[in-house]
């Protein structure tokens, strides 16, 4: 396992793929905002807010991920980070979709890791930000992984579970 905290991020690849989208976005924004008269400082308004709500977006996407630490993990989202201490999680469970799908230059997983943890008395569901395959060289690293943190999280919360 990684050193603590280990941080899964999204893939490199995956970055590349929001730059070539932002620019497709731009280009027709950029062509409707000059092209249709406006006057130039709304123009450049128009341009530079699209703009900013993209790098904006993209930023916000960027540090989306799970941190796997010694006391527990964070679940870092597009709004907001929830941390779950290693005794509020109940399970953990491998989604697999039997099939892989390619977006653009990459693919989208077909197994993706779950938290199961209880929250006001309801058992609740998270996926599990980029702690997928595309993290991995490749789908046993990935699942070598995953019973690495199964097993900090047994240790940590002191009762065994069936693997994986």
């Amino acid at each position: 396992m990684r050193p603590l905290p280990a941080t899964y991020r999204m893939p490199k690849d995956m970055i590349g793929y929001f730059v070539v989208l932002t620019v497709f976005v731009m280009l027709p924004v950029g062509f409707a905002a000059l092209g249709t008269g406006l006057p130039g400082w709304l123009s450049a308004l128009i341009l530079f807010g699209t703009l900013g709500l993209l790098l904006g977006v993209g930023l916000r996407v960027s540090r989306m991920g799970t941190v796997v630490e010694a006391d527990g993990m964070i679940r870092r989202g597009f709004l907001g980070d929830r941390r779950y201490a290693w005794s509020d999680i109940r399970d953990f469970y491998l989604h697999d979709n039997r099939g892989v799908t390619r977006v653009g230059p990459f693919d989208v997983t077909s197994r993706y890791v779950v938290a199961v943890y209880d929250h006001q008395h309801q058992r609740r569901r998270r996926t599990l930000f980029f702690l997928d395959e595309r993290a991995f060289p490749g789908p046993e690293r990935f699942l070598v992984e995953l019973q690495e943190i199964i097993q900090l999280w047994e240790q940590r919360r002191g009762q065994p579970r069936a693997t994986v």
